[in-house]
């Protein structure tokens, strides 16, 4: 094993680590916490520009960095609703983001049984960049609440809960919009034996009517 996947796996203890300092009650421990997440988030950028670098990717690599992404992710949100530190609406958000990642990891093993590497793509790894933004920015929060609350003022607080609530929308949006990408690209390779030519091409221009509709909606406003 090389170092760019001994960083991605490094993100699975992480995960306990972090849980385990967040929910003490010593002082400092959400700082810690904190900074550790920091961490856990620059390995997830370290380990793809170690593999490119050193000329060390591999189709392992691809697919432990995309299924490790999405353990993490869904790890940060369990230890952030056992704190009650998600609003209300903010749970049927965490529902969209896990069905869309239980679905396309399902959607990727498929693929890799027929010899097909889905791997972590520009517009998923910046979904993954806002997700570790907004999950971050909870941990943050959090720790200013406990740890700074002698310097820190109360309306920064609210101020970032405000701006960092918006951000979780757009990042549910982000993520949903990223897999429907993922579906209409890889559809057609997950029964390119099974379906006629014809078919796949009307797969691929479905796809492409819906990142074109996708884009005249986003210039439009809507």
């Amino acid at each position: 094993m090389n170092w760019p996947n001994i960083l991605t796996m490094s993100r699975i203890p992480m995960i306990f680590v972090i849980g385990g300092l967040f929910y003490s009650s010593f002082p400092g421990a959400k700082t810690i916490a904190f900074f550790l997440y920091v961490l856990a988030g620059i390995t997830d950028w370290m380990d793809g520009y170690l593999a490119r670098k050193y000329q060390q990717t591999s189709d392992l690599g691809k697919l432990m960095d995309a299924l490790n992404d999405k353990i993490f992710t869904v790890g940060m949100f369990l230890l952030l609703t056992g704190k009650n530190l998600i609003p209300t609406w903010g749970i049927f958000c965490i529902l969209c983001i896990l069905c869309r990642e239980f679905f396309i990891t399902g959607l990727r093993v498929l693929l890799a049984k027929n010899g097909v590497v889905m791997a972590a793509e520009k517009l998923g790894k910046f979904k993954t960049i806002l997700q570790i933004v907004v999950i971050g920015s909870f941990f943050l929060i959090e720790m200013l609440r406990i740890d700074a609350t002698s310097w820190f003022p109360t309306n920064g607080l609210v101020l970032l809960t405000q701006i960092n609530q918006v951000n979780f929308l757009l990042t549910t949006l982000l993520t949903l919009h990223s897999g429907c990408r993922y579906l209409c690209k890889y559809y057609p390779s997950l029964h390119e034996k099974a379906l006629p030519s014809s078919t796949k091409n009307a797969n691929l221009n479905a796809c492409k009517g819906f990142e074109s509709g996708s884009i005249r909606s986003i210039k439009n406003g809507h």
